[in-house]
């Protein structure tokens, strides 16, 4: 019997040897990587980030380059220099291939129109949602990053049942459908493909109060390395978890500090294997997004939990352990719709101070402090300040950050009024 159970795990790893050998023949960085590493088994290899690809060319993932590939895209650069990726004819259809499934559990089909306000260029969120829709059937109207009010005329006109935005766009659309008179209740749109960002459940709520009835808030999950969102997706909007793609990845949830899986509940880095060799392929990559497996065990899960936040975005406020997206739950269900918020972090030997300044009045302001003490035992300074104060983003918004990061100054007196 052990015998067996030791053959069926050797041919359950059989891949890693053939992904293993097609990486390093092709890829400087992978050679160097897994140079004198246990090729024979998964967790026989080390882990990686994308910061120590960093003195490996533009490409370092991709073997020869753009040279011979299908399309070349890029991450942002917001937390360092961009990585390009280059991907085959073949990883567009395999891509396809899962966006199709996810179109056809949601109920994608001829009838519906995608409004896509993802960016295109060498973003990867625009021509891989034009994927979505065309491997479903559905028709795509690429309004790329227009501003809310296109979005806003198209709906006017009768056009577009689906759309696809990150959380802080479709919070722009609600916000100028509002400022507008504009009621989207009356419009066709009936789900969107959300992404790009976390979103925490006080803003869905919030959102989908203004949405039309039944609207389906689907969440996709994926990476600029993985080719865009085909790594995981909601399939309930009222659970939150994620799917994992098991066919084409192999996903793990490791330790921060080992090349370890977590134990069951834990929270641990969602790290990313290519089940089979590619052009650019992916091999125990820690995604710096953090999970909770929900379905499996942490070294092979099939459900994780929306993501809970990211490995380098820990606060430690007044001697308590907080995450980005917690700050913001607090926040987001007390204040309206409308308003805007952001956080700045002092640095303060080993604990900081957090000052949040809000769209709001200043009784407000006191009662999310006081939320902050009575739930978490946090005392938090919340400032004032006026109505469009504090600018939008129509893509990715980091609403918190650290001081020493851009020499910024906490809000102080000029501000309108300081709680506490």
């Amino acid at each position: 019997m052990a015998a067996s159970m030791q053959d069926r795990a050797a041919d359950d790893q059989a891949w890693v040897g053939e992904l293993v050998r097609t990486a390093v023949a092709g890829i400087p960085f992978y050679r160097d990587l897994l140079a004198g590493a246990d090729t024979s088994r998964l967790d026989g290899l080390p882990t990686f980030d994308k910061q120590k690809t960093a003195h490996y060319g533009r490409f370092p993932l991709s073997a020869g380059g753009p040279a011979g590939a299908h399309r070349v895209v890029a991450t942002s650069g917001t937390t360092g220099d961009r990585l390009f990726v280059a991907f085959d004819q073949a990883d567009l259809t395999r891509v396809g291939t899962w966006l199709e499934k996810v179109g056809r559990r949601v109920g994608v089909t001829s009838s519906d129109a995608l409004l896509n306000t993802h960016c295109y260029g060498l973003w990867v969120g625009g021509p891989i949602l034009d994927l979505l829709a065309h491997r479903s059937g559905a028709c795509v109207v690429p309004l790329g990053p227009t501003s809310p009010a296109g979005v806003l005329h198209m709906l006017a006109g009768g056009v577009g049942t689906a759309i696809s935005a990150t959380p802080s766009y479709l919070r722009r659309l609600v916000e100028t459908a509002e400022a507008t008179g504009f009621d989207l209740k009356g419009t066709g749109l009936r789900l969107g493909f959300i992404g790009a960002e976390a979103a925490e459940s006080a803003l869905r709520r919030t959102l989908l109060a203004r949405l039309p009835d039944g609207f389906q808030w689907i969440e996709l999950y994926g990476l600029t390395e993985t080719y865009g969102p085909s790594v995981a997706f909601a399939p309930d909007p009222e659970v939150a978890e994620l799917e994992l793609n098991t066919q084409d990845f192999c996903i793990e949830v490791l330790d921060l500090k080992a090349d370890e899986p977590v134990a069951p509940g834990a929270v641990g880095e969602l790290t990313i294997t290519s089940r089979s060799p590619s052009r650019s392929p992916l091999i125990r990559y820690r995604t710096r997004d953090l999970v909770r497996v929900t379905a499996g065990e942490p070294a092979a899960p099939t459900r994780v939990s929306r993501i809970i936040g990211r490995a380098d975005d820990a606060l430690k406020i007044g001697g308590v352990l907080m995450y980005p997206s917690a700050v913001a739950e607090i926040v987001t269900g007390m204040l309206p719709a409308s308003a805007e918020w952001r956080g700045i972090v002092r640095r303060c030997g080993s604990d900081d101070e957090l000052f949040l300044e809000a769209e709001a009045p200043p009784s407000l302001c006191e009662a999310v402090q006081l939320a902050f003490h009575e739930r978490v035992g946090l005392d938090v300074t919340v400032i004032s300040v006026d109505e469009a104060a504090l600018t939008r983003s129509r893509e990715k918004t980091r609403r918190i950050v650290i001081e020493q990061e851009t020499g910024a100054a906490p809000p102080g007196p000029t501000r309108r009024t300081a709680c506490g």
